[in-house]
């Protein structure tokens, strides 16, 4: 009887420390709290998944000041809406909050507190967050995946925005980078689609807002390279010129974008980077500048609506670049070395590709799944064609000449081939005017001046060039007051401009004279 007495008093004893060391706490509803004494300061380091409702921390613990809410704490807590912080809790640990998916809002009673990464990750229906008044940081993927999330207001403290921190928060609509931040990490607004307007306040010495287009450092104090950060989505207007002196274009900084048909890019650009331009649907139009060396994985990739693209000599890297995408025609300007891996994978609509001398190497499945690809000069200059170069290319033919790299590459890859050279056939595929008439503006009845008169003209094997001859107009005879559409024909391609038409000052005598004629 002694020996059960003794180990019930044992067993007793552990239970005692146990609860000592970790006592749920009630909250409000049927939620429960583990909480933790660490000797000076308690943490919250769990929460029951049964618990739902709205969630009041404690501010103390058995006499001690709950002032951590510990890494994961309520993690998976699918079931809570509201979570009141109170100010004794001065650190929110990583993924604190990951995915509990029905918190619509929290609240920060205090006005100091740090916020580790991940903190709210995917809380897909939070709505509102007052934030402390002194947060100094914004951590990566704080908010990432906060779908239903409208507005924040980033304190005037905040001095770095995160990698993701808002990332996908496709309700969020504006956003005001505060004076203080000098750092913001790649993709910090990545998928924030509803935006339509990134501001920045007066006296921030680092970032600015050009018409609502975020631009900074590449990297605050590793690449201080002026940069088009962030392009705001809901931004209505069809095109966009980016801004002179920018060097870089940053990650997914036009990704999804689904107005924009035409971006003109300024010259000295130097690097356009992974997923720039992903998935705009609409782009149709760009034209790399001469001074770019770098494109990134699908910089250009999932753009149907582009049709035709020239790589300037000066690219060294364009891995991935295109990938599937809608090109139908691509020149390759004599300088460039190396055709990327899988630079134009699954461009199921490319006919037609200039390969020029200057290429030495064409890379692992640079034209994969290339299912219209026909005929192709691969010039002897071509030294190295790596492992599936023209995989799932079930039309091509290579024309190469005997003896060549190329020629080898097609006899051990059973790849059609014929030797010697394929003539491109090219056409006229569009014109447009680049330059209108020097006079536009013309008497009743006089002869069009076409003098000044420019056109670009675009053939089907991507090229382009200006015209200044060789056209015709319609009409001549200027025979309509007012504004007269003129139609120019080249190549059975047309394109048109407007020229103003009125009434010399006899002509009107004669007008008057002659309707008073005929009502007399």
């Amino acid at each position: 009887m002694k020996k059960i007495a003794k180990i019930l008093s044992v067993a007793l004893a552990v239970m005692i420390v146990f609860i000592g060391n970790a006592i749920p706490a009630s909250a409000a509803g049927e939620s429960y709290l583990t909480i933790k004494d660490y000797g000076g300061f308690a943490m919250v380091t769990d929460c029951n998944t049964t618990a739902s409702g709205t969630i009041d921390i404690p501010s103390t613990y058995e006499g001690v000041s709950v002032t951590h809410i510990g890494n994961n704490a309520f993690k998976d807590c699918t079931r809570i809406t509201q979570v009141n912080i109170p100010s004794s809790v001065t650190s929110v640990g990583s993924n604190a909050f990951d995915s509990c998916e029905v918190l619509t809002k929290v609240v920060f009673e205090g006005s100091t507190c740090d916020i580790k990464a991940a903190a709210f990750n995917n809380c897909g229906m939070l709505e509102s967050v007052t934030l402390p008044s002194s947060l100094k940081s914004v951590a990566d993927k704080t908010f990432y995946g906060c779908r239903t999330l409208a507005s924040i207001s980033i304190p005037s403290t905040v001095t770095s925005i995160g990698k993701e921190a808002f990332g996908l928060c496709s309700s969020l609509a504006s956003v005001t980078i505060p004076a203080s931040v000098t750092s913001i990490g790649k993709n910090a607004f990545i998928g924030c689609n509803s935006v339509s307007s990134y501001g920045v306040a007066s006296g921030n010495s680092v970032y600015s807002s050009v018409s609502g287009v975020l631009y900074g450092p590449y990297e605050a104090g590793v690449n201080t390279a002026k940069t088009l950060i962030q392009y705001p989505n809901a931004k209505t207007q069809t095109s966009y010129t980016v801004a002179s002196g920018t060097k870089i274009i940053a990650d997914y900084a036009f990704g999804d974008n689904t107005n924009l048909t035409n971006v003109t890019l300024p010259s000295g650009l130097e690097k356009i980077d992974s997923y720039a331009f992903y998935n705009c649907k609409k782009l149709s139009s760009v034209t790399l500048p001469s001074t770019v060396t770098y494109l990134g994985s699908q910089s250009f990739g999932r753009c149907p609506a582009l049709k035709s693209i020239t790589i300037p000599a000066s690219v060294e890297t364009f891995e991935s670049a295109f990938y599937k995408s809608g090109l139908e025609t691509v020149v390759i300007l004599n300088g460039v070395k190396t055709i990327g891996t899988k630079a134009f994978e699954n461009c199921t609509s490319l006919t037609s590709v200039e390969i020029p001398a200057s290429v030495k190497t064409i890379d692992i499945g640079a034209f994969y799944g290339c299912t219209s690809l026909g005929n192709l000069n691969v010039p002897a200059t071509v030294t190295t064609l790596n492992t599936g170069a023209f995989q799932g290319c079930d039309n091509i033919t290579l024309w190469v000449e005997s003896g060549s790299a190329a020629h080898t590459y097609a006899v051990n890859n059973s790849v059609n081939y014929e030797i010697g050279t394929y003539k491109i056939d090219k056409t006229v595929k569009s014109i447009s005017v680049l330059n209108l008439p020097s006079i536009t503006s013309y008497y009743y009845k006089d002869t069009l001046d076409t003098t000044g008169l420019v056109l670009s003209v675009n053939y089907t094997d991507g090229t382009s060039e200006t015209v200044k001859s060789g056209y015709e107009v319609t009409p001549k005879k200027l025979s309509k007051t007012g504004s007269q559409v003129i139609t120019v024909t080249y190549e059975d391609c047309t394109a048109t401009f407007s020229v103003n038409v009125s009434y010399a000052w006899w002509q009107w005598i004669i007008r008057i004279l002659l309707l008073g004629f005929l009502w007399y």
